[in-house]
């Protein structure tokens, strides 16, 4: 049994989409492909392929052990580089979390960018508001909002996050702009799913003095890109970081208030599993985005 030959072989087969293409790639027989590919899936006892006249395509639990196969091989790859005193060009998987708010407007277009001055680099992005496994799932790294309380995983401060109470110029006009937070008591709140009370809003005056304020709960969710588009609607008023609502309040759909008060002072954390250096490929990612939020962050509302 030669478990790098099958993982060799299965890589193939995902990216090819077909034995004969993964063969020509190998430079193998088309049998022994297939071969190497059944013997895996016997020894792990999962179907990791669906065969079809029109081709290969992986399963659910396939598409999970390529990302694992992928990394296997870069990595392998990477130690190659590194032992043989090469420069060689960095390649392969880089497997990356965070809110889908910060992806879709920053993170993807840096991981573009970073692709294609790197063309043998993968990405593989998961977009959600849920932390996941950074262990489990093999992921190089994530980045996450707030307090970290996790000894298997290490972390650094990307940047700060600076929230803003916004809602449409027309729900101002409605309901009157506040001037102090307790005039928000009561108001309806587009609020993201946290704690025991989400509609329940905690303030610092200018001089210092914290205190809490209650909203009427009108929407509630774990997605900060719903209260946004909400608050547009003149639904209600929402608590979001200022790179969620930004182009909403450069356009003019969303109009902040209270600038002078503070609300959550959280830090944008680049997460990591402790036991695991990055890679070379991760680190040189992770260096682009040190680099791109190293000043003041492109979607920081000035007062």
């Amino acid at each position: 049994m030669n478990r790098f030959a099958e993982i060799e072989a299965f890589v193939a087969v995902v990216e090819t989409g077909s034995f004969s293409a993964a063969a020509e790639r190998q430079g193998v027989a088309i049998s022994a492909v297939s071969r190497r590919v059944d013997e895996m899936e016997a020894r792990l006892g999962v179907r990791l392929t669906l065969r079809s006249t029109r081709g290969v395509k992986a399963t659910e639990r396939g598409r999970e052990y390529y990302a694992h196969c992928l990394r296997l091989l870069s990595d392998l790859n990477e130690a190659d580089s590194a032992i043989s005193g090469q420069d060689r060009p960095i390649k392969g998987l880089i497997r990356v979390a965070c809110p889908p708010a910060f992806g879709l407007r920053y993170l993807a277009p840096l991981a573009n960018q970073f692709a294609a001055s790197n063309p043998e680099i993968h990405f593989d992005m998961e977009l959600s508001d849920r932390p996941v496994d950074l262990i489990e799932g093999g992921f190089d790294f994530a980045i996450r909002l707030g307090h970290l309380d996790d000894p298997a995983l290490t972390s650094e401060p990307l940047f700060s996050v600076h929230y803003v109470v916004a809602a449409s110029p027309a729900f101002w006009d409605q309901y009157g702009r506040p001037g102090t937070p307790e005039d928000l008591t009561g108001f309806p709140a587009l609020a993201y799913r946290v704690g025991p009370d989400p509609a329940r809003w905690r303030f610092s005056r200018p001089n210092g003095q914290k205190l809490d304020v209650q909203l009427s709960p009108r929407i509630v969710t774990n997605n900060g890109t719903v209260l946004v588009d909400a608050a547009k609607a003149g639904l209600g008023v929402c608590l979001e970081p200022s790179f969620v609502c930004n182009d909403a309040i450069l356009e003019g759909t969303l109009e902040t208030v209270l600038n002078d008060h503070r609300t959550y002072g959280r830090d944008a954390k680049l997460v990591r599993p402790a036991a695991r250096p990055l890679s070379r490929r991760a680190e040189e990612f992770v260096d682009t985005l040190r680099g791109a939020f190293a000043t003041t962050a492109p979607w920081e509302i000035k007062d």
